[in-house]
């Protein structure tokens, strides 16, 4: 059994560029199972739900869960116990880092994203967790890169304590344009497949929120 534990972004992204069908027919490819943490679900159904705006989005992955695409994590493990580990995990990464001025702390993930580490840590079979978001994936993937991309973004001098990460096991990611890639590659996708089209898919999904540089996208057209 294996799972791919997804976050909001990539199904958001997905959604958004009219492919939220393309996770169905990944599934039907795929030895386990897709799960969705409660803080995910409330992101993607319970929160758009209330909005007109985003109803329709929200009813279609309502509708995924029910015919179970998607599974959710508390049929596997109990929600005390997720929150147990996802405040551990919220306490951790976003002690790393602090102003240099004023001393406070830098928010860096926030209760979905943990949730779906804290998943990871503790489903106990193999894992992949989908994400669009860099500074998670940087979190494990290149923490020293960290300190650097936040001073950027918040305009401001940071004081980073690394080492706090060292209690945080590295994780495996994949972001909404390797799913498309391999939906690519698999013939999953009911459009002439054309350079065309998997140029379109990747730039969708790279101007609807997922952390790619068009280096990479051109990268993954030449593995086409």
């Amino acid at each position: 059994m294996k799972y791919l534990i997804f976050d909001a972004g990539p199904i958001i992204s997905l959604t958004m560029n009219g492919m939220l069908p393309i996770i169905e027919k990944l599934k039907g490819v795929f030895d386990g199972e897709f799960i969705l943490t409660p803080y995910v679900r409330n992101e993607v159904v319970d929160r758009p739900m209330k909005i007109k705006k985003f109803k329709l989005e929200a009813i279609q992955v309502n509708d995924m869960i029910e015919r179970g695409i998607f599974k959710l994590s508390t049929e596997i493990i109990p929600n005390q116990k997720l929150d147990i580990e996802i405040k551990q995990i919220l306490k951790t990464t976003n002690g790393v880092l602090r102003t240099t001025q004023t001393g406070e702390k830098i928010k860096i993930i926030h209760e979905g994203e943990a949730s779906c580490l804290a998943f990871s840590n503790l489903c106990g079979v193999d894992n992949v967790i989908v994400i669009d978001e860099r500074t998670t994936r940087m979190l494990t993937e290149a923490p020293q890169d960290l300190e650097k991309m936040m001073e950027k973004k918040l305009h401001t001098s940071l004081d980073a304590e690394l080492s706090l990460l060292s209690k945080v096991k590295k994780f495996k990611f994949i972001r909404s344009a390797e799913l498309l890639f391999i939906a690519y590659k698999k013939n999953l996708i009911s459009i002439k497949k054309s350079k065309d089209l998997l140029d379109a898919l990747l730039y969708g999904v790279k101007f609807k929120g997922a952390a790619i540089s068009s280096t990479e996208i051109e990268e993954m057209k030449k593995l086409a």
